[in-house]
């Protein structure tokens, strides 16, 4: 008979639900229990989790660090080693256009019959660099913006990968330039057939065994292997001009490792296992200090209030 553990999900958990869920049940009786857990996973979307002092297990795909005063585990992006606290676990995993990548299953009839550039954003909150490439990369020649940023086309797109395929490359741009921080963006754009323009993670092209994003460096456009925003530029025509060197480019396999997957996947089930398998007393890792804990009771008065202003907020919208 299989161990009983009860779990809940809270604040969002960066789309990994059932991932968890089937991991786990390979094992345990998993029963979902939102009333009494002796486990959370928790995100950034909320703060039903301060009221819980059972095992808490911190997920994010956003661009945010897991607070350890606070969690027991941390489910994140970074290259980050911590004991058996935390894992390096992307959200890009979970996405259809990661998968079509890694199968390497798109393929566009006429490559060159597109048109130039695409850009679809609807956060303006980023690094200046995002605005940058699309101000300079304009000059040269339209790039259709698809998204609520910037939008040049009348309305924002409703099938983004669809939109994408219509053109030669795409600015897939992240946010920030944060080590391990990889969005679905140059997977998205990679699995319509499109060349990515990408900033971000300036390890995105080590090796997955050298601690590094497992993508290939010449499946891609990258700001990383220029010295400026105008050199990138410069290299971008001479693609566009050369057909040769743009289907070099564009037949390249986005993903080093064809069990890419499989290796998250296998960190994510030891992971979980080293947890589950403990004792609960010695689950539990954020410790009892007197520092900590009133780092703790501050951090709950602090997300009490907030929720307070956020319902005050939300009755003056009802009411304007």
């Amino acid at each position: 008979m299989k161990p009983i553990k009860k779990i809940a999900f809270l604040d969002g958990y960066a789309g990994l639900e059932s991932t968890i869920e089937q991991i786990l049940s390979k094992k345990y009786e998993i029963i979902i229990d939102s009333k009494n857990p002796d486990y959370i996973f928790y995100s950034v979307f909320g703060a039903k989790h301060i009221h819980y002092d059972c095992i808490r297990i911190f997920i994010t795909g956003e661009n945010c660090r897991c607070d350890f005063n606070f969690a027991d585990y941390g489910i994140a992006f970074d290259y980050l080693i911590f004991e058996d606290r935390y894992l390096r676990y992307p959200l890009y995993l979970t996405y259809e256009s990661f998968d079509k990548c890694l199968n390497n299953t798109t393929t566009i009839a006429n490559p060159f019959n597109r048109s130039f550039c695409s850009f679809v954003v609807s956060n303006d909150k980023a690094d200046s660099k995002r605005e940058e490439i699309f101000n300079k990369l304009s000059k040269y020649k339209r790039v259709d913006s698809g998204g609520k940023y910037k939008n040049n086309i009348g309305e924002a797109v409703a099938d983004k990968l669809e939109f994408l395929s219509k053109y030669k490359f795409n600015i897939a741009f992240e946010n920030s330039q944060t080590n391990g921080y990889i969005t679905e963006k140059i997977f998205d754009a990679k699995a319509a057939g499109s060349i990515p323009i990408y900033f971000g993670d300036i390890k995105i092209a080590y090796p997955l065994n050298e601690n590094g994003g497992g993508l290939n460096k010449k499946a891609f456009i990258n700001l990383a292997d220029f010295t400026c925003i105008d050199e990138m530029i410069e290299f971008i025509k001479a693609i566009d001009c050369d057909e040769k060197r743009y289907l070099e480019i564009l037949n390249e396999p986005l993903i080093l490792d064809s069990n890419h997957k499989e290796i998250f996947n296998k960190r994510l089930e030891n992971f979980l296992y080293n947890i589950f398998d403990s004792p609960l007393q010695e689950a539990y890792r954020r410790g009892f200090g007197q520092w900590r804990m009133n780092i703790e009771n501050r951090y709950k008065k602090f997300q009490k209030a907030r929720e307070k202003i956020i319902k005050i907020q939300n009755i003056i919208r009802f009411y304007k």
